[in-house]
């Protein structure tokens, strides 16, 4: 349902362009991880020439997957500062994130929210985006898919729209491909040819800029599960645990029956509702790896709620709805009146920037000012866990080389034992000292730096300072090691 605007169209948007400032900017530091490599790469190209530097030891190489998200966020660093150009490129994100919403609710909920649509627009925001403020390239991938659902059947839109896009993140392909199958099933042939002539044009400009280097990259990432060898990362867990050891070749044909066979029970249902058609065919994505589902979660949260509002009477909805219709003639009168776009809507922004001020991570990133010191200053440090830390020594002190990388299942397997030490040094049981020390010899690690997360290991000071580790400091968590030039 089309809401009715209180407001000219320029200050309908204007409301949502201010909101994001001012949300981005008590917001503040929201990326914890990939984000703040992503602005040293960025900032230090002269220094951090490639990830194989970076990362020592590990499959990266010279290649850079994300070279052109490097470029656009230098590009951002000619205007803003090192420390506030996230926050530039937070509140282009959240307004056209806000936009979005406000395009999908009042494209899918058969319901006048009025200027109150604000406050639903901003709650979703806050609960379920955090995706889109962390800096990191794949917020991109978001806003490009929930756009290109919005387009009319026409091929230059989708065509533009797309080589726009798709030369930022090298797995363009895993969206460009689920929007491909959507236009397929509701026969919007010119949609198809738009997103997959550009896909075929990217994808070529990938290969000859790089053959070895992208189908390297594109090899490893389809392969991580195998490369981690039980290793997890949190944001490639599946949304439920149930999945959790299946492989990806076993869930990726269960996915595509289901999908079909449910299109092809419900085809009037998916040929006309566009979001709930991708989100089908997405389905393989979202439910096994959090990070898509997060990405993704925003516009879950709109259909989920379409379902809801625009369901009939009937028992399941009953009593809710009941509450709803007794409310409603209150509803009605409070949406549209200057109450509401005088007090309530600066209220909202407001209460939600100290909202987004409550989750900033600045005080987190600032625990990590020690990377600054000369002490670690072109060293290699090897850790025996891939945490939060690689990412804020990188964004304080982009001189540091790492290990592991922050894809730890990629590391170095020329050596399968060493590779088999590397792996077992960052599960509960951990490592012997002369296992460490032939780690470190092999990776010519200057520092060790030992979190306290292997619940079942034991390590003796008087045996590593034997193998040549020196423990030097203990430090919020961390016990920091120097290495004996001998032993390296």
């Amino acid at each position: 349902m089309k809401t009715k605007l209180t407001f000219p169209l320029f200050l309908y948007y204007g409301i949502y362009f201010l909101s994001a400032i001012i949300f981005a900017y008590y917001l503040d530091v929201g990326m914890r991880d990939d984000g703040l490599r992503h602005i040293s790469f960025a900032a230090n190209s002269e220094i951090m020439k490639n990830w194989g530097e970076v990362f020592p030891h590990s499959l990266f190489s010279n290649y850079d997957p994300w070279f052109l998200w490097h470029k656009l966020v230098s590009v951002f660093l000619l205007f803003f500062s090192y420390e506030n150009v996230h926050i530039a490129i937070n509140s282009l994100s959240i307004f056209a994130l806000m936009v979005l919403l406000d395009k999908y609710l009042t494209k899918y909920v058969d319901f006048d929210f009025g200027n109150l649509i604000y406050i639903i627009v901003f709650t979703i925001l806050f609960t379920t985006s955090y995706r889109y403020w962390i800096v990191r390239p794949d917020l991109l991938s978001g806003l490009f898919v929930f756009s290109a659902l919005l387009l009319k059947n026409r091929f230059l839109p989708i065509f533009i729209l797309t080589l726009l896009y798709a030369p930022f993140y090298y797995l363009f392909f895993l969206y460009t491909g689920s929007l491909g199958l959507v236009y397929l099933v509701q026969k919007k042939y010119r949609l198809f040819s738009g997103v997959f002539t550009a896909s075929v044009i990217v994808l070529l400009y990938f290969l000859i800029q790089d053959f070895q280097g992208y189908t390297s990259t594109v090899i490893y990432v389809l392969t991580d599960q195998s490369l981690r060898m039980g290793l997890e990362v949190t944001e490639g867990k599946p949304v439920f645990s149930i999945l959790n050891n299946l492989n990806y070749f076993i869930l990726l044909p269960l996915f595509l029956i289901i999908s079909i066979g449910l299109i092809y029970y419900k085809y009037d249902y998916f040929s006309k509702n566009t979001l709930a058609t991708f989100l089908l065919i997405s389905s393989i994505l979202w439910i096994n790896q959090y990070r898509y589902y997060h990405l993704f979660l925003p516009f879950i949260i709109i259909y989920l709620l379409s379902i809801f509002i625009n369901s009939d009477k009937k028992q399941l909805f009953y009593n809710i709805r009941k509450y709803m219709i007794l409310t409603e003639k209150y509803y009605i009168f409070a949406k549209n009146t200057k109450i509401i776009y005088l007090i309530a809507i600066p209220y909202a922004i407001i209460m939600f920037a100290i909202a987004f001020n409550s989750i900033n991570k600045k005080e987190e990133l600032q625990n990590a000012l020690f990377f600054k010191d000369q002490f670690y200053d072109n060293k290699t440090v090897l850790s025996n866990k891939m945490n939060l830390d690689t990412y804020k020594g990188l964004y304080y002190n982009p001189t540091i080389k790492f290990i592991p990388s922050c894809s730890i299942g990629w590391f170095d397997s020329k050596d399968k034992d060493m590779k088999d030490i590397y792996i077992r040094m960052q599960k509960k049981e951990g490592i012997s000292e002369k296992e460490l020390s032939l780690l470190i010899k092999y990776t010519g690690a200057d520092i060790y730096i030992h979190h306290m997360e292997n619940e079942k290991q034991e390590l003796n000071f008087k045996k590593l300072e034997q193998y040549g580790i020196i423990p030097f400091k203990i430090f919020q968590n961390h016990i920091i090691f120097k290495i004996k030039k001998s032993l390296k």
